[in-house]
Parts: structure tokens; sequence; C-alpha cells
């Protein structure tokens, strides 16, 4: 279930000039990208005029490792790695010759290392790259006495020591985003001014590229199949803005760069100033007076705009304002000090806190999840806490996030958006102007000649009540006709007939009037009916078992059947459509725990019997009568049996069965996957393949000239 927890505190930020404007300090504490996920026990942090800081969640939130900085510098960008890297040094060795001489000799050991990268500003038009090594805490060396050119063990660096290396050079621009590549040892900084350089981690230049923009004020890393992407956004006049995606390939290619354009296109109308932005799973989102505007990678195109009525008349300046995404579809926006999570698929808010022990609170960083592809629904964010008072301190906290199951139940009955008022106050017509009649209760409210019916229940219930035993014809005639209702199941339209005293007058005398044999189509309708008497749901379906049609409707439509005799009905039928509806209804309207419950209550033999419909392979219960989904609803229900009678209570050969039952199924599940991924892998070639991947040409060739469009949003 979708949920916020309460925030606890990691640190107290410290209280110093860079830090003293409260609506700034979320843009001056980085965190880095590159260590911080869902289960993470470590989090690096750069705090501008302070340090660079490493601290732990469990047991207990506490800082482990601290660079210092001049409080006189900004941290513009922060990123962290763990892998391994090539680690330089000298050591002194003795030489055979006949002076016993000794000689420095150069070294390299591969070591699990963890590396800081970030971007400081000392002030307007001087900036910093910094790059430093660092011993893991579990590194340990293996010692030798005795050393040789071609295997030494350099003693020099051990797991006690602070730093391997720390390289800084001077930046030619501001430092917006920081990406480190363990794999290939590189660090690639994105600048202020365009530039994309690439460095190793001794800060060599090796490669740089120019997006022909001076102006870069947003900067995004993913990964599709594996090949890594940026996007970029540099804000134009009028309201424009530029977009530009770029991949990253191999850089062992050589001279040429590892940095290719896939595609540029400037946005009109993109309002860039004042505009809180993020990105997850192939979109980007724009929040910008209180609204939310969402684009749709590749080609950053304007999908849908969503309004948000919790910051759409917030004063700029008075009310701090963040946002971050969480899972597929859902994200986390805080104004002062309320969180609210919410779905932007069905436009609901799935959770909200507000924490009355401070002021504000501005989101930091939150660790994405894909809650569609696994299991996890928990995840984890930072931000600022700032508390109230004369003189007000700042925190670092961590709140705990449930994003739910990303399916439309999340959102049943919790939507943000306010409809007009106008509309809501008066009910709107029912039926057209020609269906007026003298039973009609005219409607002068609302415009037109509008009008709702009147129900006569107890007129109708005298009319019925007056007819002979099984007369079905005028029964379906007085009903029908008397409540002006057209078809023979519920409609829309037939909301007004919502008095739960007459419709149980109504099963009455339809149960007292005809015999088990045949039924009105009265009968039909309330079957299909939301407001059907929970009191008449009992022995409902052993009533209409002689009468398949109503009790296959009653399956289908009826609500509040009892579970237990759903599960009856279950484990006694052999038809695969019956029991295929069974298992939906069951499935859909009863909780895991409360089916194994019931279960638990019925016979085994019933149970068993049911089991071995299943497996058995007949011509009605065979895997290769079933479609897919149907198989995977059976498969669900079954393990559900499973688990609340146990394996030991089943027979050799009925176990058997179940085997050979269960390896089909698993099969099946191998080759959807397989197909699945062929076709998500064809998929998404296609979508970049066209400017990107070129099998018939060598990777040195050069790119194409990149087409430019104006997009009228």
């Amino acid at each position: 279930m979708p949920s916020l927890s309460q925030p606890f505190r990691l640190a107290t930020l410290p209280k110093i000039a860079s830090l003293s404007n409260f609506s700034l300090q979320a843009d001056y504490v980085q965190v880095a990208d590159g260590t911080f996920n869902e289960s993470t026990n470590n989090i690096t942090l750069g705090i501008s005029g302070s340090s660079i800081s490493q601290y732990i969640i469990n047991p207990t939130p506490k800082l482990t490792f601290d660079y210092p900085i001049p409080s006189t510098n900004i941290i513009t960008a922060c990123n962290a790695e763990k892998g391994q890297a090539n680690i330089d040094g000298n050591i002194e060795a003795s030489t055979d010759d006949e002076a016993n001489n000794e000689k420095t000799i150069n070294t390299q050991k591969k070591r699990n290392v963890e590396i800081w990268a970030f971007g400081l500003m000392v002030n307007k038009g001087n900036y910093t790259l910094n790059v430093i090594t660092k011993a893991l805490e579990d590194t340990t060396d293996t010692s030798n006495d005795h050393l040789s050119e071609s295997d030494i063990d350099n003693k020099a660096y051990t797991g006690s020591d602070e730093f391997l290396s720390q390289y800084k050079i001077k930046a030619k621009a501001k430092v917006m985003s920081i990406k480190i590549d363990t794999k290939n040892s590189l660090v690639i900084a994105i600048l202020q001014n365009g530039l994309i350089e690439i460095f190793d981690f001794k800060l060599t230049l090796l490669h740089s590229f120019d997006i022909s923009y001076d102006n870069l004020k947003y900067a995004k890393w993913f990964t599709e199949n594996g090949t890594e992407y940026v996007f970029v956004l540099c804000p134009l006049q009028d309201d424009k803005v530029c977009y530009k995606l770029l991949e990253l390939t191999d850089c062992g290619s050589g001279e040429s760069s590892p940095i290719k354009e896939l595609s540029s296109t400037i946005i009109e109308g993109f309002s860039f100033e004042n505009s809180k932005l993020c990105y997850q799973f192939g979109k980007l989102y724009k929040l910008n007076q209180g609204k939310i505007y969402i684009y749709s990678l590749p080609h950053c195109q304007l999908q849908q705009v969503i309004e948000f009525p919790m910051v759409d008349k917030l004063s700029p300046g008075d009310d701090l304002i963040s946002f971050q995404p969480v899972s597929v579809n859902r994200v986390l926006l805080t104004v002062n000090n309320v969180i609210y999570l919410l779905d932007l698929l069905h436009c609901s808010t799935l959770s909200q806190r507000e924490l009355t022990h401070v002021k504000t609170f501005q989101l930091l960083k939150s660790a994405v999840i894909n809650s569609e592809k696994s299991h996890n629904s928990k995840t984890i964010a930072i931000g600022i806490s700032t508390k109230n008072g004369p003189n007000p301190t700042s925190s670092l906290e961590i709140i705990n996030i449930d994003v739910g199951t990303n399916t439309l139940k999340d959102s049943l009955g919790k939507s943000f958006q306010v409809g007009n008022n106008d509309s809501s106050v008066i009910l709107k017509p029912l039926f057209d102007d020609k269906d007026i009649n003298d039973k009609r209760v005219k409607c002068n409210d609302v415009s037109g000649d509008s009008s709702v019916p009147v129900l006569h229940c107890n007129e109708v219930i005298e009319k019925l009540s007056a007819l002979q035993d099984n007369d079905i014809t005028s029964f379906d005639d007085i009903f029908f006709k008397e409540l002006k209702i057209k078809e023979e199941h519920y409609t829309e339209k037939d909301r007004y007939i919502s008095d739960p005293g007459f419709l149980n007058k109504v099963l009455d005398l339809i149960f007292g009037k005809f015999s088990g044999n045949d039924y009105p189509k009265t009968l039909t309708f309330l079957l299909t009916h939301p407001l059907f008497p929970l009191s008449r749901t009992r022995n409902l379906l052993s009533l209409l078992r002689d009468q398949p049609r109503l009790f296959k409707q009653a399956i289908v439509t009826c609500p509040n059947l009892p579970l237990n005799e759903l599960l009856e009905e279950l484990f006694s039928i052999r038809n695969r459509e019956l029991l295929l509806d069974i298992s939906f209804r069951i499935l859909q309207d009863f909780t895991r725990d409360s089916i194994k419950q019931e279960m638990k209550k019925l016979s085994k033999l019933d149970v068993q019997n049911f089991i071995e419909f299943i497996t058995s392979g007949g011509e009605d219960s065979s895997p290769e009568c079933f479609n897919p989904s149907q198989s995977t609803q059976l498969f669900q229900l079954l393990s559900l049996v499973l688990d609340s009678i146990g394996l030991f209570s089943l027979e050799g050969a009925l176990l058997e069965n179940l085997t050979l039952y269960i390896d089909k199924q698993v099969e099946i599940a191998e080759r959807n996957t397989e197909l699945w991924n062929l076709i998500d892998t064809k998929g998404f070639q296609h979508g970049f393949a066209s400017s990107t991947f070129d099998n018939g040409t060598s990777q040195k060739r050069a790119l194409p000239t990149y087409t430019m469009e104006y997009l009228d949003i």
C-alpha cells in the first residue's frame, strides 16, 4: 500500500554563510548519484562551504568519512562510484651492480577503490574539477617480504590510508554534471559552456565534445540496454530551449570522440526559468506554475499536461517546492512541509504527510525503482528539513517510501483533480427531452427541460404482489415499464434505483412466486445491480445452480458473494469456462491471506479433486486449452491452494501430475521471457538505430548531419 514514513535525521547541516539562504540549500547540497539507490547504506554528499561527506544509515546514522573544503567554495556537482582502478606507486629496490645502488621502480596495482569526483566554484569565473581515490574500508593488501620488479606489492597503500590519490585541475566553466565510468576508468564532466570533457582518473584530458551552445542548464544521464545516453537542455530567448540527445560509445575506438549526437531539437514555449525538472524511464517531467508537463524521449515531445491543485495558487518566493521521481509514473512533491506521493498516470494523491515539526522540507534525491518489473515497492529519498523558530536549524533527513503496486487499485478514490463547481452541485440529466412524461419531475435549476424519473416503490411492489405465481411475462412488463428501464441489465441511466429495501422486496417476490425451473428477466437485472442486497448473496449460488445462465451471471456480476461459497463451487465444478470465471472473481475480490485461511476449512478431498482436475491434462483442463492470461490466473490460484494444504498432504501420483504441470508452466514462462526480451531489444533498436547503429560501416565513419525541428507547443 502506498505510504510515506516519518523522516529520520541523518545529520545536522553546519551553520555557515553559504547555507544561510534556506531557499538555495537544495542547490548547495549535492547528492552522489552513483552510490544512491533503494538498498544503499552509504550516502555521499557534497555540502558547499563545508566538506564532501559520507554517511551510513544503518544501524545508526553517522558520519564515516569527511573531506573538508574551503568555506568560500560552492559545490556545483558531485558523484561517487565504487570499482577497480590502477594505483600508481614508487618503491626503492636494490640493484645487482657492484655499487649496490638503488633505483626507483614505478608500479601499478589494481585495487578496489571508491572514486569521488566533484566540481567547485570559488568565485564567479573560477572553477575546478577534483577527483579523489579512496580505499574501501574492507580493502587489504597482501604483504610480501621479497620484492621484485615483476611482482611487487606496494606497501605504501594500505586499507587504513585516507586517500590513495588526489587530483585537481582548473575547469573552463561551471561543472553542471559528473559521470564516473569505473569500467573504462573515466570521469566525464559536462560544463555550462557546452563542453563535454572526458578525463582519466588522473584528470588527463582524453576527449572533448562541444554541443555548440554556451548556456547549458540541465543534463541527465540514463542507460538503455547497456548503452549510456545523456540529454541536455540549453535555454534560449523567447521561452525556447534546445534539446540534444547524445550517446556515449566505446571509449576504446581510437582518436574519434566517444560522444555522438543523436538528435537536436528546438522546443518552443518551454519556459525553463523557475521550473523544476526530473527524469525517469523515458519521460521528462517539468513542474511550472502548478502544472506538470510530461515530455517523451527520445524526441522530447510534449505528451501530457497535468494541473496540481495543491500548488496552483502559490505565491513565488513564499513557498518552497521540490520535485523528484520515485517509480514508474510516480513522483514525490513537497510544498513547504507537506509531502505528496503522486500517481501521474491516474492523477491521484496516493499518500501525503504533513511534517508538523519543521517549517520546510526540500527533496535532494530519491532512489528510482521500476516497481512494474520487480516485486520491490520500497525506496528512500533524502531531503533538507528546516525547523521553525528565531534561530532555525537545517538537517539532512531520510524518508522511507512505499510506492505501491503501480496499478489502478492504488488510485481509486484519491484523485487530486478538482471538477467544475457548477456541474458538481446539480446532477446532470439522465434522459433526453423526448423521454419526459407526466411521471417525471422537472428540474428547473438545470439548464433546459431536463428531468429525473420518480421511483414509486410501493406502487411497483403492490402491482407485482398482485400477480399470479409463475407469470413471468407480466412480472417483467410491470418491473421494466414502471421503472422506465430500457435494458435487461443495469446501466448508468438506472442510478436512481438505489433503495436497498425496494430491491430486497423484489427479490422476495421473485423467489416466492417462481419455482427453480425458470425466473424472470428481472432477476438478471438485479444480479447486475451494484446494490444487490448483501443478505441475499448467501446460498445464492446453490439456489441458481440449475440455471446455467443465471449461475454464470451471478458469478460474474453479483457483488459481495461469500468466499466460502465461491470456493465450494470452484472445487466442485468441472467446467473450464466457469472455473476461470470463479477463479478470477476470487483473486479479484479477496486477499491472498483470506483465501488461504478459508481454504484450510474445506475438505482436503475437494481440494485434491481440484488439483487433479487442473493438472490431469484432460480436454477441459490441460494447459493448452487456456490462453496465457488464463493459465497465469489458474497457476496463481493453484499456488494458494498448495500454500493452504501443504505438499505433504498430497499423494504420489498427484505430486507427479503437479510436477509435470509446473514444469510446463515454467517452460512457457521461459519461452515468453525470451520472446519479450527479443521484442524489447528490437523495439529499442528501431527507436534509436536510425541515427546510432550502422552495422555495415566502421565506427570511424562521420556522423550524418542532424536536422532541426520546430515544435509548436
